[in-house]
């Protein structure tokens, strides 16, 4: 048999260990039959209320190492859910870094969240529209210094933006938002800047929730996992003859945040 030439060596190597994990391999702790409903479109969630939530977050992400700290917390409950997403088509004459960017610009294009939904079990299972208005603000104290999304033609190690939305459960509201990136990865933190309140009665306080998004290149295909973390609350709180179901309320939300994501990458 003939040597192949170095150069064709590196080059098949380079691609077959572009992302260098499997979903088996960056999902030690998961079964062949979870992920194989990963692969079909299932969302798989759980809570630090139910058995824990590393197992079901990519091993070696930075979700991963968010995913512990929860699971160790005082005073506080987290959900979080992991989803599936094959590469778009487009994706096939990119390379690493113009992959990334595209998955960056959705990610920063906060505007484009206004309309997400959620599936409403008082409402008979129907699609009800969870974000009303979302838009990206100078500063979190100025929810009406509006600016246009920003577009990233280079890829930052990090960076900060700020956004403001309106919901159907906690109003108007104001939030930071932290983005780290890497090669392979995009991690983002959202931290409310400003008390969530139902019938005008606070249910969160400000920089007591930590909502993240994280997108996690793989061999087969993108991991998209969303983690909500709330301090200092009760998962349900009564408030005059209303219960408030705060996981389910940001477990909904993170639902939200993943089928808006996966619906922008496969336009």
């Amino acid at each position: 048999m003939k040597k192949l030439p170095l150069i064709v060596l590196f080059c098949i190597t380079a691609l077959s260990g572009l992302y260098a994990a499997s979903l088996a391999s960056v999902f030690p702790n998961m079964g062949a039959e979870y992920i194989g409903m990963l692969k079909q479109g299932t969302t798989l969630s759980n809570s630090t209320l139910d058995g824990g939530i590393s197992h079901i977050v990519p091993s070696g992400s930075l979700i991963a190492g968010r995913a512990e700290e929860a699971g160790t917390e005082e005073n506080s409950f987290s959900v979080a859910i992991t989803a599936f997403a094959p590469y778009p088509e487009s994706f096939d004459s990119m390379s690493q870094e113009e992959r990334m960017l595209v998955l960056l610009n959705i990610l920063t294009s906060v505007s484009t969240q206004k309309g997400t939904t959620y599936i409403s079990r008082t409402a008979g299972n129907k699609s009800r529209i969870l974000i009303e208005e979302s838009y990206c603000i100078q500063d979190p104290s100025s929810p009406n210094a509006r600016i246009d999304d920003p577009v990233f033609t280079s890829l930052p190690d990090s960076l900060v933006l700020y956004s403001y939305q309106k919901d159907n459960r906690f109003g108007g509201n104001t939030f930071v938002l932290d983005y780290t990136v890497s090669e392979n990865e995009i991690f983002m933190k959202v931290t409310n800047h400003t008390d969530m309140k139902f019938l005008g009665i606070s249910c969160v306080k400000p920089q007591k929730l930590s909502m993240f998004i994280d997108v996690f290149c793989t061999d087969d295909g993108l991991v998209v996992s969303c983690l909500a973390t709330v301090y200092d609350r009760n998962p349900t709180i009564t408030i005059l003859f209303y219960t408030v179901d705060i996981e389910n309320s940001f477990k909904r939300r993170i639902i939200g945040l993943k089928d808006w994501f996966i619906e922008e990458l496969m336009e």
